[in-house]
């Protein structure tokens, strides 16, 4: 077992004292006290100080740059326009559509039908009757040719309104690859109700005003093409059984 810490007699010198830290000998030396002289212990030596760690000197605080917005983060509303001419036309060409079939004939084929029916009792002028009837489908054909072409206007308008809306600042506007979905039956629905909701939440204004437009626009279409089935309907039916009781 190791002796305590103390001034014990100098083993390299007689004539002096050394320190003995509890481990080892140290640097520190004191004269012996002589024969029948009472000394003191002279007082141990300090431990040596650690120098302080360095700090860091303090700056004055500056705001830190505000985190970026995750990948999810909805980003802020803006306050633009969104009312554009585009959208106000792609409104018209969905339309269009419904009300062309306004432009068949449709007297001229309930007088085919008619013509057909006789034809068909007397066993002559059937040739003719068919190929009257052959015409007016040839004319409803380009009739329907408008329809489309309306589709395909409506999918360009839908492009020029997003691309538009991009022009003016509203970040992420809905996608317009999305209008083609009106080459499906009431398919440009998805485009108008995306955008208006995609509006709503990325702007002040919002864009509700084209969406109610095309809602009031394509119900008054499709009354307008169910009393005009329900006429044709009746229209028919009243030249068959005429043609009935004819013969």
């Amino acid at each position: 077992m190791s002796a305590p810490a103390g001034w014990y007699p100098d083993p390299a010198d007689a004539a002096a004292r050394r320190w003995w830290d509890g481990t080892q000998w140290t640097a520190q030396t004191a004269p012996a006290p002589r024969f029948g002289e009472y000394a003191p212990n002279p007082a141990a030596p300090a431990a040596p100080v650690a120098p302080a760690a360095p700090v860091a000197p303090a700056y004055p605080a500056y705001p830190t740059a505000p985190a970026p917005a995750g990948p999810g983060a909805t980003p802020p509303a803006v306050d633009v326009p969104t009312q554009t001419i585009w959208v106000w036309l792609a409104v018209a060409a969905s339309v269009l559509p419904m009300l062309s079939i306004f432009l068949f004939d449709w007297n001229g084929y309930l007088s085919l039908i008619a013509a057909m029916m006789r034809a068909a009792e007397s066993g002559s002028g059937t040739a003719a009757a068919a190929a009257d009837l052959t015409s007016w489908e040839i004319r409803t054909l380009g009739i329907s040719l408008i329809g489309w072409a309306c589709y395909a206007a409506f999918i360009v308008f839908s492009w020029l309104d997003w691309r538009e809306l991009k022009r003016r600042g509203v970040p992420a506007p809905f996608g317009w690859a999305w209008s083609f979905f009106v080459l499906v039956s009431a398919g440009s629905a998805v485009y108008m109700i995306g955008r208006a909701v995609v509006l709503r939440r990325r702007t002040v204004a919002g864009g509700w005003a084209p969406l109610w437009t095309w809602v009031a626009a394509t119900v008054v279409g499709f009354v307008a093409a169910i009393s005009l089935g329900v006429w044709l309907f009746g229209e028919i039916l009243q030249v068959v059984s005429v043609g009935t009781l004819g013969s």
